[in-house]
């Protein structure tokens, strides 16, 4: 053989095992950044998680103190012993409360609840140089609740104030102010309680106001590289935002060592190949060396020789390498895309779908679909990825050997080599991912006691079924429910009683939907709302006269109900929402109907009237 074609030939080898090289750290590098990507969707969604928690939390309080007002707005004030009364509801099952007070028109402390660690407070007067004085006058100006930033409280630590206005109306009918209803929250009971079931050795969590920590559970630091902030939605306040970071534990947690394993079976491939090339033309030297010089025969049977113990050695390297991919709990396969022959794979790719080896290599081979349902669309988005630079990583679903699905996250590289295309693929199974999300989905709309369907569930579902009848142009009902005389039946026969008739209630108004699309949720305490879509009054009525008999006939003994029995007041109103700016209209008018049959003798429904707003009296169902 001429020199120059023998260095040619060795320069095109050092080519080839450069490429190959390079395609292995290339997907070494994909596979490390992909378990980055893992590792920072699981804080985001975490953070979302919390940050959508907390805001849930708070906005409860800022409604029930927001139905204080109401009761104070519509009765031209309660008396003290009913201001205690729901105050002291207000504040059951809330550890993040400092208290609730009720600061007068002039500014001064008159109410306050608990008095027991807030006698600092009891002579309190906001005056002009608090910082919280500016946040108030714009509650008083607006009439609509703010929450403050966060302050020094009188009583000691960090907290911040709900400022909800509070007015009398005057015999003209003009709106009075009447001070503020104040509730004041303490920073770092609101917090605990909020990451009371989260595992701090996995992350660390801080509040942020206006990006300075509030509060810290950060006893190992976090990772800053994966650190999440989410921004929160309070009322008008948008100072406070919730950071996460991982700790160490977590990110070893969820580190694999699959790409160190993968890159070490490319370049050991790649080295086996390009070695058996080299070996190819040391052979054909060798025969031109035999023709030349007879002299020169036992020199080459040694080098020759000594060429197959080096590649016996890179055999035994290889089934080492191959070994070690059998250990993981991951599936990998590579296979020519054109004739879909494999090249290699792991133990746990067939073994986990219930196949033996050769079934597995005989179905991708001849009837790929009954093993990747879909496989060309997949494997055309695969290319497209690639070109496009976009995530290879595919959501897809393989078949078990008994028929079943099998969800898989599959991580994919294509690499061409000699005019020929080969699929390198990583598949995880992760249906156990993908119920936990759809159970956490599920958990996040529901009502933890009665089953239903919670407030945030029933905003929702109003915003959406009221731009859907828009659309179409047909009515929406609502009925609001409250259960009569409540805290009695608490104080008479206890909480647990108490629970038991709000899951009985529950169950009854579950019993009562007829219609796949009506909707039943708890709205707060004893509070019930029921959304019926595309329904006139007179649908409505039926309903709440169905919820009235199904109680009756239930005949739970209520001994301080002037009835002997547990009862419900309904207030039901109708809107169309095209003719309507906001569906908050539709929840207001049924409120001031469930006032009314409240105010009339309570165990009735009262619908709502045009002549509400006025003081004329709604008719009755």
């Amino acid at each position: 053989m001429r020199p120059r074609f023998i260095w040619s030939a060795r320069l095109a080898l050092i080519l080839l095992l450069m490429a190959l090289c390079t395609a292995s750290t290339l997907l070494w590098r994909q596979l490390e950044n992909q378990q980055q990507v893992r590792l920072q969707e699981r804080v985001s969604y975490q953070a979302r998680a919390l940050a959508r928690q907390l805001e849930s939390n708070l906005l409860n309080e800022v409604e029930s103190l927001n139905r204080i007002a109401r009761l104070w707005n519509n009765l031209n004030r309660l008396s003290h012993d009913d201001w205690e009364t729901e105050a002291n509801l207000a504040l059951q099952g809330f550890p993040a409360y400092q208290s609730i007070q009720w600061v007068g028109p002039d500014l001064q402390m008159r109410w306050l609840l608990p008095l027991k660690s807030n006698e600092a407070a009891a002579h309190f007067r906001l005056s002009p140089a608090h910082p919280n004085f500016p946040t108030a006058m714009e509650a008083k100006a607006t009439g609509q609740q703010r929450f403050s930033n966060s302050v020094e409280l009188v009583q000691g630590g960090k907290g911040f104030i709900l400022y909800t206005p509070l007015f009398l109306r005057d015999s003209q009918d003009d709106q009075q102010f009447d001070g503020f209803l104040q509730g004041v929250f303490r920073v770092e009971p609101l917090m605990n309680a909020l990451l009371r079931d989260l595992d701090v050795s996995e992350f660390a969590v801080q509040l942020m106001e206006n990006g300075v920590p509030l509060y810290s559970n950060a006893q190992n630091a976090g990772r800053q590289a994966f650190e999440q902030r989410v921004p929160l939605q309070l009322l008008n306040n948008r100072s406070f935002s919730l950071q996460l970071s991982p700790t160490d534990l977590l990110i070893e947690r969820l580190s694999t060592p699959l790409p160190e394993v993968v890159l070490g079976a490319s370049l050991a491939i790649s080295l086996l190949l390009v070695a058996a090339l080299a070996l190819a033309l040391s052979n054909a030297q060798r025969s031109h060396a035999l023709q030349r010089a007879n002299q020169r025969l036992s020199e080459e049977a040694e080098r020759r020789a000594q060429i197959e113990r080096n590649l016996s050695d890179s055999r035994e390297r290889l089934q080492l390498v191959l070994d070690l991919t059998d250990s993981s709990h991951d599936s990998l396969f590579i296979f020519d895309t054109q004739s879909r022959e494999l090249l290699h794979m792991n133990q746990v790719t067939y073994s986990s779908l219930g196949y033996h080896a050769e079934q597995f290599a005989q179905l991708l081979r001849e009837h790929p679909e009954q093993l990747l349902p879909g496989y060309q669309q997949w494997l055309e988005q695969v290319r497209a990825a690639q070109r496009e630079g976009t995530s290879r990583i595919f959501q897809h679903e393989m078949c078990r050997h008994d028929g079943s699905r099998q969800a898989a996250e599959i991580n994919t590289q294509l690499v061409r080599l000699n005019e020929r295309e080969y699929l390198i693929a990583v598949a995880r199974d992760n249906s156990e991912r993908l119920e936990l999300e759809a159970q956490l989905q599920r958990l996040s709309q529901l009502d933890g006691l009665t089953g239903l369907y919670n407030r945030r569930y029933f905003d929702q579902c109003l915003q959406t079924e009221w731009r859907r009848l828009r659309r179409i142009d047909a009515p929406l009902t609502l009925l609001m429910l409250d259960i009569d005389h409540f805290k009695a039946y608490n104080d008479a026969l206890g909480h647990l009683a108490g629970d038991d008739a709000l899951q009985k209630v529950g169950a009854i108004l579950q019993q009562c939907l007829q219609r796949e699309g009506d909707v039943a949720c708890r709205y707060g305490g004893e509070e019930f709302v029921i959304l019926l879509a595309n329904t006139t009054l007179e649908g409505g009525e039926h309903l709440a006269a169905r919820v009235h008999a199904m109680l009756a006939e239930l005949d739970l003994p209520h001994p301080a109900s002037p009835v002997g029995r547990l009862s419900v007041s309904i207030g039901l109103a109708q809107t169309d929402p095209v003719c309507e700016e906001h569906p908050a209209t539709l929840v207001a008018r049924s409120d001031q109907a469930l006032y009314r049959a409240k105010h009339q003798g309570r165990n009735r429904t009262q619908l709502w009237a045009r002549g509400d707003n006025s003081g004329v009296a709604p008719k009755s169902a």
